[in-house]
Order: structure tokens, then sequence, then C-alpha cells
């Protein structure tokens, strides 16, 4: 059994889809949005109306989600699937076991977007999962699954990201539950944000750009 909580992203449809075909048995919903959305339309169409509970917010740092949490004791592990580029600040919910699955080889790779320093520095992408505490993905890691680049690299831009995190997430409430072993000790990582353009363009068409400057990368 799980509690999700999901906010109106693509990420949090593909999350709901995925446990849905896999048939995963979901406890709980915990849909924050300020509007009812797409993802709702998937809650109705499921007939999970029942099991889910509307939070009129679109960040995680709500009072209305901390009044929540304070009123209903969940102890269940959170799947957490918020807004991009948010951290959670609130200390009463990181206390809870909320679990994250983040396009990145933690604790080498942390930030927004890298899997695209992933692909240029690696030469491979690795979702990890791991449960969350104050600080930028930082926290015990649970699991770690690791992807072969696409060969359609433009999908870097659009769904992949999404669907290994889900196809992570799949793995790990099947075969992963048990303590993952991180031998990487060194105590200071780079911290990665956002990818600027020209980074992402190297990463997915890497090919051209040889080709232009004749130079290897």
């Amino acid at each position: 059994m799980i509690v999700l909580i999901l906010s109106e992203t693509n990420r949090s449809r593909f999350y709901l889809n995925y446990i849905l075909k896999y048939k995963i048995f979901i406890d709980q919903i915990i849909y924050f949005s300020k509007e009812k959305k797409k993802l709702f339309k998937i809650i109705e169409k499921k007939k999970l109306n029942k099991k889910t509970y509307h939070i009129r917010t679109n960040t995680i740092n709500s009072k209305k989600i901390e009044k929540f949490f304070l009123k209903n004791k969940i102890k269940k592990p959170l799947i957490y699937s918020g807004y991009p580029g948010e951290i959670i600040q609130n200390d009463f919910l990181l206390k809870k076991n909320l679990i994250h699955f983040h396009s990145g080889d933690l604790p080498l790779f942390k930030g927004s977007t890298t899997i695209f320093y992933s692909i240029l520095m690696k030469k491979k992408i690795t979702v990890t999962c791991f449960k969350m505490k104050k600080g930028i993905d930082e926290g015990k890691i649970l699991y770690k699954k690791r992807f072969n680049i696409p060969k359609n690299k433009k999908t870097l831009n659009s769904s992949y990201d999404d669907k290994i995190r889900a196809e992570t997430m799949i793995e790990f409430l099947k075969n992963g539950k048990k303590n993952y072993k991180n031998t990487i000790k060194s105590k200071y990582f780079d911290t990665y944000y956002v990818a600027h353009p020209l980074i992402r363009g190297i990463a997915i068409h890497k090919e051209k750009f040889k080709k232009i400057y004749s130079k290897k990368w």
C-alpha cells in the first residue's frame, strides 16, 4: 500500500498511470493544485475520488498541507511528486517518510536537469530513489536504476525524464524495498541547477557539434 502526494504536472500523471498499469494498490492520494485539471480527470475516470484528498494550493510549503498532515497521522511511506524547482521547507513534513525519484546519480548529481550533465560526464543516466530531508536532493539513498541514453535524444526535453522516474518507481515498489549501500564517500559534490540551453544542445546534438567544430568533446 502506498500514499501518493501528487501535483498538477506531467510527472504526476506518469506516476499515477504507471501505478494503475502495474496494479499497485493505492491507499490514498493527496492532490495539491489550485484547480482540478488533467490529473483529476484520471482520478475520476479510475474512480479514485474516495481515496483522494484535494488541497487547493500550488505549493508544497502551504499551511493548508501542513494542517492536513497535522490532522491526519499518516505513517505510511509517501511518494512525492511536486512542482519543478520547489524545495520543501516545512520541517514537520520533512520528518515524514517522503520518497522522491531524482533523475541524477546521487550524491554526485544534485539539482535540476542533471540528466543532461549525466549524459555529458558519465555517458549514462541514473535515477535515484531517496528519502528526502532538508537540502537540495539530500537524504538516505534507497534504490538506483540505470538507463542507456535514448536513441531519440529529443525526448530528453519532453517525456523521457518522467518516464524513467516512473519506471524506477515501479521497480522500487516491486523489488527494491531493501537497504541500498552507498559506495560514494566523498563529502563534496557539485549542485547542478537548470541546464543552460547550450548544455542541453550539446547533450542532445553532440554529433552535430562535432561535425560543426571538428573537435573531440
